[in-house]
């Protein structure tokens, strides 16, 4: 007697969510498992590395209800390959499970369910609900500067922070990994349980979040919930608990410059194909550019010690004294490309200071959006 039916294609969905955090960490040979669990007409899958944890919910047509606990890599292997039928499972005796699709049997090998890590419990009631486009967003626009160092830990993490501005409830997404930094406001927006000082969520689980808003891309809505050590991202019927970074957020305010009065306006498109052009003949170690600064003119210039050189100048509009700064040019395309607005307005003050990147002021109803960018010397 089989335990319980599924049809392939939510199956195989669920479980390359699942499966993508399961195995990371492989110390404990429980954490590259999924745990799979049945009752009444739903199959629960859950796959963890102990920081994020992914639990999906799909219809299934049950027999018997019961638990297993198999290889989740082995798993989506095999279910990936089956031909589009009904996919039949049962629980053996010794935690294997027997796998039955059109004419395959695959027996599995499994461990102990009871052994497999406990999921965050959480209370129903306390999700807030918010736009998921609104969230993939602020991923988007911020999550790219932060730190991929295992060692800074602190800078590994994206902060969110529930703040007033103008008397409006907004909420703020910043990320920096000490070279720059990407904050972002939305206004008239609240999650509960959110506070100024906010609550730092480790950029793999963040990413982790965007992935499953990827793949559920007609749900519209998100429901969030954070408690002191974990937080909840709810779509649809899949349920990731991210567990929190316990630690400091670097002062991000004292580091967002004050008194940068050398304002440039420039196309955006335009300063980013050049870039991509100049920064070819940029040093590999150091991708340093250097801006050359005059009336209505950036010129941008970059020296390689094996290759040559190379410069380019694009027209801007701006009317301050001639400046010179070196930037990293990578960092400045990737904060350029989260811009949306087609002019963006640059923000210095000298060759020793942070720039500043934000959509021109010509688009209003645009809420808060800064980047900042660490000069080199060149």
């Amino acid at each position: 007697m089989m335990n319980f039916e599924i049809d392939k294609r939510e199956f195989l969905r669920a479980l390359g969510l699942v499966q993508s955090v399961a195995g990371r960490k492989t110390t404990l040979p429980i954490l590259s498992h999924m745990l799979l669990e049945w009752e009444e007409n739903s199959l629960y899958l859950t796959g963890t590395d102990l920081e994020t944890g992914i639990r999906e919910e799909i219809v299934a047509k049950i027999h018997q209800k019961g638990n297993a606990s198999v290889s989740a890599k082995k798993l989506y292997e095999i279910v990936r390959e089956l031909p589009e039928e009904t996919i039949h499972i049962k629980k053996k005796d010794n935690q294997w499970i027997t796998l039955q699709c059109g004419k395959s049997v695959f027996n599995l090998a499994g461990l102990d369910p009871e052994e497999f890590p406990s999921f965050p419990t959480y209370q129903e009631e306390n999700f807030s609900t918010v736009s998921t486009r609104l969230i993939r967003e602020m991923i988007e626009k911020t999550s790219f500067a932060a730190s991929n160092e295992e060692s800074r830990y602190h800078l590994n993490g994206i902060l969110l922070a529930q703040i007033k501005q103008g008397g409006k409830e907004t909420l703020r997404m910043v990320a920096t990994d000490g070279h720059r930094l990407s904050l972002l406001d939305r206004e008239n927006q609240k999650i509960r349980g959110i506070d100024e000082k906010g609550m730092i969520i480790p950029k793999k689980g963040v990413l982790e979040v965007k992935k499953i808003i990827g793949d559920r891309d007609g749900e519209e809505e998100m429901g969030i919930y954070f408690n002191t050590t974990h937080g909840f991202f709810k779509m649809g019927k899949s349920l990731t608990a991210i567990r929190l970074i316990d630690g400091e957020f670097p002062e991000y305010e004292q580091v967002i410059p004050k008194g940068n009065d050398q304002k440039i306006v420039m196309l955006k498109e335009r300063i980013v194909s050049s870039l991509k052009r100049v920064s070819t003949m940029a040093s590999e170690r150091v991708e340093g550019v250097k801006f050359s600064i005059k009336k209505n003119s950036v010129e941008m210039s970059s020296t390689h010690q094996d290759f040559g050189d190379a410069q380019e100048e694009v027209e801007v509009v701006y009317e301050g004294i001639p400046l010179q700064v070196g930037f990293n040019a990578r960092y400045l395309i990737e904060a350029l490309n989260v811009i949306d607005t087609e002019e963006v307005l640059m923000e210095l003050k000298d060759e020793g200071s942070p720039g500043i990147l934000r959509p021109s002021s010509s688009t209003p109803g645009l809420s808060n959006q800064i980047c900042i960018i660490m000069p080199m010397r060149l």
